[in-house]
């Protein structure tokens, strides 16, 4: 009769798949959050991503629209809150400037800094979909 120990090994097969440990600091510096040396971003662009990591053999996107949950939670989240500090500080300390100023500068601002955290966004909901569903062999990029 087989052993657990030697049924998990027969289970894992021959297969040359090693998952490679996650880290936040290489994603927040838009790089590959698993080895840290290649950029999470397409050369000379600022918003789109490359396809993967060379030297980990992973696909960044897992499927067509992946990072949309970035764009929507994150990236709003980010601009509502720096919306409503904006807005506490202009009230506080230039409620008499009119709403349309009180209203109208954190909101652009808002825009702007939302617009600006894309990449960030987009990184660490990588990290953060990778954090939870771990790489498998169907994220390599070479088969």
């Amino acid at each position: 009769m087989p052993t657990s120990n030697s049924t998990a090994k027969a289970s894992q097969g021959t297969s040359s798949f090693r998952r490679p440990r996650l880290k936040l600091l290489p994603a927040l510096l838009l790089r590959c959050p698993y080895c840290g040396k290649s950029r999470l971003q397409k050369k000379g662009c600022f918003i789109e991503f490359d396809v993967g990591c060379v030297p980990c053999n992973y696909k960044y996107t897992r499927e067509i629209g992946y990072f949309a949950g970035a764009a929507q939670m994150l990236n709003y989240g980010f601009a509502a809150v720096t919306a409503m500090g904006g807005g506490a500080i202009m009230v506080w300390k230039y409620s008499d400037a009119g709403d349309f100023v009180v209203a109208g500068i954190p909101a652009a601002f808002a825009g702007i800094t939302s617009f600006l955290f894309i990449p960030w966004g987009r990184a660490l909901w990588l990290w953060m979909d990778h954090a939870t569903h771990p790489l498998n062999e169907d994220d390599q990029l070479v088969p």
